[in-house]
């Protein structure tokens, strides 16, 4: 028998001998030895020549490890202090493992996990972490030797990622590993970027536009109370989010702008294939995962800002969102909400020449006027949740006109083009869209018709209001049987964009809503129903120069995905049902 390991003194070296014997009566239910032997190790792992002489014992007697001796591999892996290690140990420990797994696969996924387990270790300073490019080089090593461990990564990725109400810095620091990853796993790329917007739209369904701006209210004020000489607009901006989720994902937007940046830009310049690959992976989790999302504020600002990058981007978003739409196959959800999206980007995104935009809001008003052809003759009085999508399109259309007729009129043909869509057809056909509009994208619309001279609305809106009792129609919700008709409310996914650390990178490509100084010579409605619902509505003019979504600060109702995109309701801030919801939908303000 080989002499018992002593735990009392400082051993200058273990021998390889001890190590089996050690683990064989371990294996025996016998555990002295086995104590004796990890108490030694963690005790000796300062020790750089003598930790490292143990590992390349270990490592030219891998079969150790073949049967029952997992423990004492996690043993290695887990509770030594590897962020203390040299480079050197880290080198060693590294060929041990590549060496185990050549020879054993089934020991892969154990050090898979080992290495994303590392990627959650935040960086002490600004300097790299030598543990992480231990964790990089060994995982690029492992994928090379072991090819079938590429697909062990994707679950552990997912597994290992930090919750969302773990620590900020060990959040940034595994998103950070995973992006440098893709260095040397770009087969994995769309994979891992579905894996952390996935966990980002978490971050962002829990930190709404409308409590992001309250919580940021109620900080200023609170402010105001101790010190005005506080409120230095200069640093507000570099300073945190007062909402907690917020913060945590204004810091991994910031992350993801960045990787953005170093992978499409290039010596100032746009390196137009690796941007075109990238956005093709990100256009591909915008269809599996954002499309699908309801009420998500910020992510989807990713695709924002590389369609800025070249026309060929944003005009391939914008086809794809046309083509969801006008697509049979697809459900009147996902149609709903890629009109939704189109519709926000073109009055959003500066980047959208004005030619673009009258060229793809033509051929939304042509889908409006053979669907009028189509229905003119059979609509009556029939149900409106069978015309969700007019209604939407003929809304969208309106919203960009609010937001681009400025430029629109600058054009020396932009006026005589907008006349051609023969708009006033479409608000007074028997559909009668205006009056399922949001109030206030109807009465802004109404103000610039009548200035522009494209059509007449007030009589419309009039007649809406005068004849404005409640219908109700039966829907697929056994739980609520009758719903009322009244406002479709829409989801404009490019809203103001209000985190604060990020913003640098959506700021100059922001299209913000400019108030007009003629809007006062503009004659306003005296009819008292009007104003009432100009004032339901928080009042068209207000809303539209804080750059907000005229009625997107109404709470939410979440219906079941089979009755969303079905129903109307009248109630300003009805129960919610559930709690999250993955359909896009729309909700509805009374008037």
């Amino acid at each position: 028998m080989q002499e018992p390991i002593r735990n009392s003194v400082m051993l200058q070296t273990i021998s390889i001998d001890q190590v089996k014997e050690s683990l064989d009566q371990f294996n025996r239910g016998q555990r002295y030895l086995y104590n004796t032997l990890s108490s030694t190790i963690k005790e000796n792992q300062t020790n750089e020549a003598w930790f490292i002489h143990l590992l390349d014992e270990l490592r030219d007697n891998v079969d150790l490890f073949e049967n029952m001796n997992e423990q004492f591999l996690d043993f290695l892996q887990l509770q030594i202090d590897w962020i203390k290690l040299s480079k050197n140990v880290l080198d060693t420990f590294g060929a041990f493992q590549i060496t185990l797994i050549s020879c054993n696969t089934k020991h892969a996924q154990r050090c898979l996990s080992f290495l994303f387990t590392i990627f959650t270790i935040p960086e002490i300073s600004a300097n790299r972490l030598p543990l992480h490019d231990f964790a990089h080089e060994t995982l690029q090593h492992l994928v090379l030797i072991v090819p079938l461990a590429s697909t062990l990564l994707c679950p552990i990725a997912e597994q290992h990622f930090p919750f969302m109400t773990k620590e900020i810095n060990t959040q940034i620091t595994y998103v950070k590993n995973l992006l440098r990853s893709l260095s040397y796993l770009s087969i994995q790329r769309l994979r891992f970027l579905e894996i952390i917007l996935s966990k980002l739209l978490r971050l962002d369904v829990h930190a709404s536009r409308q409590d992001i701006i309250r919580e940021e209210s109620s900080n200023i004020e609170a402010e105001l109370v101790f010190s005005l000489e506080q409120l230095d607009t200069n640093d507000n901006n570099t300073k945190g989010m007062k909402h907690d989720q917020a913060d945590r994902l204004d810091c991994l937007m910031f992350v993801m702008f960045e990787y953005i940046t170093s992978t499409c830009i290039e010596n100032g310049t746009v390196n137009y294939e690796q941007s075109k690959s990238l956005f093709r992976d990100l256009l591909s989790v915008f269809n599996k995962i954002l499309l699908p999302t309801h009420d998500s504020s910020h992510v989807q600002f990713l695709l924002f800002y590389i369609c800025s990058f070249h026309t060929d981007f944003s005009d391939e978003f914008m086809n794809n969102c046309w083509r969801t739409f006008v697509s049979p196959s697809v459900s009147m959800t996902f149609r709903q909400a890629s009109i939704c999206y189109l519709c926000s980007l073109i009055a959003r995104a500066k980047y959208i020449t004005t030619r673009s935009v009258l060229n793809i809001t033509q051929l939304m008003v042509d889908w409006l006027h053979a669907y009028v052809s189509t229905t003119e003759t059979t609509s009556g009085n029939s149900n409106p949740n069978r015309h969700l999508p007019f209604y939407a399109i003929c809304q969208a259309v309106l919203y960009i006109f609010i937001y681009r007729h400025q430029e629109i009129a600058r054009l020396h043909d932009g006026i005589d083009i907008v006349l051609r869509w023969r708009i006033g057809r479409i608000v007074s056909s028997e559909l009668n869209p205006l009056k399922y509009s949001l109030p206030a994208i109807t009465h802004r619309f109404a103000q610039l018709s009548r200035n522009y001279q494209i059509a007449f609305c007030y009589s419309i809106i009039e007649t809406n209001n005068r004849y404005s009792l409640p219908e109700t129609f039966a829907t697929n919700d056994n739980q609520n049987g009758y719903l009322p008709s009244n406002i479709l409310y829409s989801y404009f996914p490019f809203d103001p964009y209000v985190l604060k650390r990020s913003l640098i990178y959506i700021q100059s490509l922001y299209n913000d809503y400019k108030d007009e100084n003629d809007d006062s010579n503009i004659p306003k409605d005296s009819d008292d129903n009007d104003q009432q619902d100009i004032d339901d509505s928080d009042d068209v003019l207000t809303s539209m120069m804080m750059s907000t979504t005229p009625g997107s600060s109404d709470s939410l109702d979440h219906l079941p995905m089979t009755t969303i995109s079905t129903s109307f309701k009248n109630s300003r801030n009805p129960p919610s049902i559930l709690p999250f919801g993955r359909s896009p939908g729309f909700r509805n303000a009374i008037n």
